[in-house]
């Protein structure tokens, strides 16, 4: 199985290198292609990942694309598109994988033909609802999807057809983006999580509030609804549904307001 490993990168000159270097140092012993997609960066980091490809002495190959600046599903879309391996692998500029991370996910996909798209838990999270974190390997689906977006982006792979069949990555979001296609995903696959803590994410920063996208909370609500409608349109929950988890996301929209106004004072 070839795996190719998408990284987007905009002014992660702090960062990019931890995270390039998560996926050589993998235990998983076949060639890995990693592409980094530089969204446009002002502060140089383009020239760390060029100095990484010079000294890469591994069977990990090292891609960098350098495009104008577009957006993360942009800078995603542009990476699978070009990539050769037969399965995708996400990261992030800020994110770090565990050693064995592609490894036990490998393991999962050879032990079940079924799975197209599997994700793993990150910073000892777990999903909280429905004793799913009773199981060792489990499904989500959309409606449990919508309580908690899950699982995370950079914890997440899934086969390169899944990725063409539903329509890539949707660049008019600019929140929930990742939220949206893994509602789409679900649509058609059946969305796996291994119950493993597997991946850090964000060098320890918050979840939403503090830095990068998760920073505008406004746009994350404005696209999670977005990704809301979505699902109503694709007839993927009912009416009521959709009312109850639009109260919901507002709360939790809310919720986090509130946090982040409580931690500035």
């Amino acid at each position: 199985m070839k795996v190719s490993v998408i990284i987007p990168m905009y002014n992660s000159k702090d960062t990019i290198k931890s995270a390039i270097e998560s996926v050589l140092n993998q235990t998983y012993k076949e060639p890995i292609e990693i592409i980094v997609v530089n969204d446009g960066s002002k502060d140089g980091c383009e020239k760390i990942v060029e100095k990484m490809i010079i000294n890469n002495q591994t069977n990990r190959t090292i891609k960098l694309i350098n495009k104008p600046n577009g957006g993360v599903s942009s800078a995603r879309n542009r990476g699978i598109k070009e990539a050769s391996g037969d399965w995708i692998a996400l990261l992030d500029s800020d994110d770090i994988w565990l050693p064995e991370k592609l490894q036990k996910q490998v393991d999962e996909i050879n032990k079940n033909s079924n799975i197209k798209f599997i994700g793993t838990n990150r910073n000892n999270e777990i999903y909280p609802f429905f004793n799913k974190n009773k199981n060792q390997l489990y499904t989500i689906n959309t409606k449990e999807m919508l309580l908690k977006w899950w699982p995370s982006t950079p914890t997440v792979m899934f086969e390169k057809n899944v990725f063409f069949e539903v329509g890539g990555y949707d660049e008019k979001l600019k929140g929930a983006e990742d939220g949206d296609f893994w509602l789409r995903c679900a649509e058609k696959y059946d969305i796996y999580v291994l119950n493993e803590f597997l991946v850090n994410t964000g060098h320890g920063k918050k979840s939403f509030g503090e830095s990068g996208l998760s920073a505008n909370m406004p746009k994350m609500y404005e696209g999670e609804i977005l990704a809301l409608k979505g699902a109503k349109e694709r007839n993927q929950i009912n009416f009521i549904e959709y009312c109850c988890l639009y109260l919901w996301l507002t709360l939790k929209y809310i919720r986090r307001i509130y946090i982040v106004i409580r931690g500035i004072k």
